[in-house]
């Protein structure tokens, strides 16, 4: 389908309630053929996550982090 017929399309069904547009995108999503579907990429498991983010540091107190939090929106806003 070219980009004109699919821009038509999408014009045409936004005009449509929104439970008939959930259906549609539905029964699109169902004709995907499961094998075009990549499996989603190997990820590490909970415990190499934890191990990774181990520390010998103590945690930060609230107090710390309500500054730390202070310290980056002062970055990011100024």
């Amino acid at each position: 389908m070219n980009s004109k017929k699919m821009f038509e399309v999408l014009n045409r069904v936004r005009t449509w309630e929104p439970e008939m547009r959930i259906d549609l995108a539905r029964r699109i999503l169902e004709t995907v053929v499961p094998e075009q579907i990549l499996p989603p990429p190997q990820t590490m498991t909970l415990e190499e996550i934890q191990a990774i983010m181990k520390t010998d540091k103590r945690p930060p107190t609230d107090e710390e982090c309500k500054n730390i939090l202070e310290e980056e929106r002062l970055k990011k806003y100024g």
